[in-house]
């Protein structure tokens, strides 16, 4: 009588295996590498891997866009605690905000897609772009179905020409709470209370689990007729 075999097959496994082959490869091959860390689960779950590995060194930043949940700054500080790891944080300019309030008023990035461009603008890519023309690498979390958009490449950023790592780029969130959950990583609490995805507190709000993660951003827009993100990731 033949013996039966059987395999306890995870694909979850694989992704794993190229996930930490992609992070050491960028680690020991390049120099001048930043993190762009917007305290999401898919960065958190980055940013453990990091901690694991003792990448204690690498540069990572968050933005404060001055219209973030006020829970991220509690947040942030125990990250930082928990992983033995520095993390800068920028702000957008003063003068640039103060300019468009006077112009436009504080909320009328309701008004339109312009407005809220210009506002996201402001208050983001001004600033990232900054930040990023300082090194040579930028590694982020974003997902190729995050948005359901072919706009994100893989290992590059086509509009500044700069190397993108996406280290999570044929991820789905399915999968990282999978280790999220297994390895009790903590993340925001905030995801526990229908915001699957979180930009800035005006303009996020809770989506029911039929909806796209996405459409709890900019809500106030068509989720359907336009691809609604704010630019960094473009």
């Amino acid at each position: 009588m033949k013996k039966k075999f059987f395999s306890d097959f995870n694909p979850f496994f694989l992704k794993i295996l190229n996930f930490n082959f992609r992070i050491e490869y960028i680690i020991f091959n390049f120099k001048n590498i930043i993190f762009s860390n917007s305290l999401s689960f898919e960065d958190i779950f980055i940013l453990y891997f990091f901690y694991l590995k003792k990448f204690y060194d690498i540069n990572i930043f968050f933005l404060n866009t001055g219209k973030i949940f006020l829970n991220f700054i509690n947040f942030i500080n125990k990250i930082k605690k928990r992983y033995k790891i520095g993390i800068k944080t920028f702000f957008p300019n003063l003068f640039l905000i103060n300019k468009y309030i006077k112009k436009y008023n504080l909320n009328s990035f309701y008004n339109n897609i312009i407005l809220r461009k210009i506002c996201c603008f402001i208050r983001k890519i001004e600033v990232y772009n900054k930040v990023i023309s300082n090194f040579d690498i930028i590694i982020t979390g974003q997902r190729y179905n995050r948005s359901g958009s072919d706009y994100l490449n893989l290992n590059f950023d086509n509009s500044r020409k700069i190397i993108k790592y996406n280290l999570l780029y044929f991820w789905d969130y399915k999968d990282i709470f999978y280790f999220i959950e297994k390895f009790n990583i903590k993340i925001n609490y905030i995801y526990n209370y229908g915001y699957p995805s979180i930009g800035c507190e005006p303009c996020t709000k809770k989506t029911h689990s039929e909806e796209h993660i996405r459409e709890g951003r900019w809500w106030w827009e068509s989720f359907k007729s336009n691809r609604k993100e704010c630019g960094l990731h473009l």
